[in-house]
């Protein structure tokens, strides 16, 4: 029965057609010699041919010219070989040459069947332009920094890696410039994140400015850049780089109408593979890029043996940082201030002692490291409440005639926005009067990042009842217009505008100065470092509330300055 049989098979193959014109999929229909005996619509839309062109043309048209030949050889192997198929998921994607020169990446598989003597092709294939470069575009955010589009932590610390793996074979060194801005919080603060934004994409451009091809310039976070070399013969190449970036990046930036000045301190190592990991390396840079900073910003150090030795010890003091809360190896004494008038002891500084395995630990060795690893704030808190648990007993002891606790508070605490909260709950533990409490901090570590934030917190704080001092006043470069800003009851006269003071014309008339200016804005003044009966015979000429030093009473333990202050109570009774 041919008829039934004939339409039977028309109906198949007006079927398949049908399929093949709505299927996603190209698919390619081919000789064994490659040559095109049908396509799908989706084929010829995607690469831009009608049916007509397509058929009787070689399937290797639709791939890159340069690929075409290699193609040919690959399909002729496949024909040949007993292998039935290869599917999409078990081959590299391929690329695709569209009509108008498009290039579009694609998933393929390939399979063949025998028709008669001959074997017939069919090729699939999909289009993943479109998720490549999804993919592509993911990769990129979790490598490189979305403001500036440089490489961000993970990719600079892959690319140390390597770069030091090569230094192996290479014999030559690489050399990691850790670059801090300074400056550029007050940029932010003073005016909005946006603009902070747009100068951080200008220092970004100048960095690519100054480096070679092949160098690697990345941004960790906030303001702090890296600068990776490689193949370096000379130190002094590097230097001179370094010289070059600090120029560029102080260099006006002329921002809406804002004239914005920053510099940079810039940390600097040198080696290869054999001498450092990626993690060391970047720990020594940013170890001399801090030494930069100590030693006054706006320049370049080099990380050598003498900063290897501090990082090390750093990092045994960091170490030892986190045990000693723990294990009660911080111990406090007090020094007593003496009101000028009276001559008698109206309050006491509580200083901070550690003791390390049997041995003293000096507060200018250990506050820096515990600034630059957060521990500040922790041990900030911890001194915090010893003071207020001095001040409780003292007022319970001596009621009206208690003195004062003067406690000195790190700048960076100013960056905790629950600072005031956690001083509020420490004084309500203690029962301390906040009256009673006299918060220290230097001149030189508050006025450089008057900020509105740090302006919040010194509000907080005062709002509590605390009292405010600006220690080392003199020292900084304090403007009135900052000093107005901070509510503040004391200002104190550090020790280095007193050694030499009944020698130093220039030195007395500073200290007038700073005594007038702190009356006229109702301020107390103290003065700390008396060492010789000279100096607090020049004191005498000034109006000072308060003197403090060696030539009246050393450090000493709590018990001790409770013996004093017996003493002192009992003979005004």
């Amino acid at each position: 029965m041919p008829g039934p049989a004939m339409n039977y098979k028309q109906i198949i193959n007006e079927a398949v057609q049908k399929i093949l014109s709505v299927i996603d999929s190209v698919i390619i229909v081919t000789n064994e010699k490659g040559i095109i005996i049908e396509a799908n619509r989706s084929a010829c839309q995607l690469f831009g041919y009608s049916i007509e062109e397509l058929t009787g043309n070689p399937v290797h048209l639709l791939l890159p010219p340069y690929y075409r030949e290699q193609h040919a050889d690959a399909l002729e192997q496949f024909v040949l070989s007993p292998e039935t198929q290869r599917p999409m998921n078990r081959r590299n994607s391929v690329l695709g040459y569209c009509k108008d020169g498009t290039l579009v990446e694609l998933e393929a598989g390939i399979a063949k069947f025998h028709t008669g003597d001959q074997w017939i092709l069919v090729v699939t294939m999909l289009d993943i332009t479109q998720r490549k470069q999804q993919q592509q575009e993911l990769l990129r955010q979790s490598t490189h920094d979305a403001l500036t589009g440089l490489p961000n932590r993970k990719l600079i610390l892959e690319r140390l890696n390597h770069a030091l793996q090569r230094s192996l074979r290479s014999k030559l060194n690489v050399a990691l410039l850790f670059i801090d801005l300074d400056g550029f919080k007050l940029i932010n603060d003073n005016h909005g994140h946006e603009t902070g934004d747009e100068v951080l994409k200008i220092i970004a451009a100048r960095l690519l400015d100054q480096v070679r091809p092949g160098d690697t310039v990345g941004r960790l976070s906030g303001d702090e850049f890296i600068v990776l070399c490689e193949q370096i013969e000379k130190p002094e190449l590097i230097a001179n780089l370094a010289m070059r970036i600090n120029d560029a990046l102080k260099e006006m930036i002329q921002h809406q109408e804002l004239n914005l000045l920053v510099t940079a301190s810039i940390g600097i190592i040198i080696g290869h593979g054999q001498q450092y990991s990626a993690d060391e390396m970047m720990r020594s840079a940013d170890t001399a890029m801090y030494e930069m900073k100590q030693r006054g910003r706006d320049g370049w150090q080099f990380f050598n043996d003498q900063l290897q030795w501090q990082a090390q010890q750093k990092n045994s003091i960091s170490l030892g940082l986190r045990r000693a809360l723990e294990g009660n190896e911080f111990s406090s004494v007090f020094q007593p201030i003496i009101a000028l008038h009276t001559k008698q002891i109206a309050g006491a500084e509580l200083l901070l002692r550690w003791n390390l395995d049997g041995k003293a630990v000096s507060p200018e060795i250990f506050i820096p490291v515990a600034e630059m690893t957060g521990m500040i704030y922790s041990i900030g808190e911890w001194v915090f409440r010893e003071g207020c648990k001095a001040q409780a007993n003292w007022r319970q002891r001596w009621k009206e005639e208690a003195p004062f606790v003067a406690i000195n508070l790190s700048a960076r605490q100013l960056n905790q926005k629950q600072l005031a909260a956690n001083f509020a709950a420490i004084l309500q533990e203690t029962g301390a009067d906040p009256a009673g409490i006299v918060l220290e901090l230097t001149e030189m570590a508050l006025m450089p990042d008057v900020i509105e934030s740090n302006l919040t917190i010194l509000h907080q704080l005062a709002d509590l009842g605390l009292q405010i001092a600006i220690d080392d006043f003199g020292t900084g470069h304090s403007s009135l217009t900052q000093l107005i800003q901070l509510p503040i009851s004391q200002l104190k006269i550090g020790k280095s505008s007193v050694d030499d003071l009944e020698n130093q014309q220039n030195t007395s008339v500073l200290i007038d100065a700073i005594v007038r200016l702190g009356h006229s804005l109702g301020l107390q003044l103290a003065v700390e470092g008396i060492e010789t009966e000279a100096q607090l015979a020049e004191l005498k000429r000034y109006d000072c509330d308060f003197i403090q030093g060696y030539f009246f009473h050393s450090p000493m333990h709590e018990q001790s300055f409770i013996q004093h202050m017996d003493h002192q109570v009992m003979k005004n009774n």
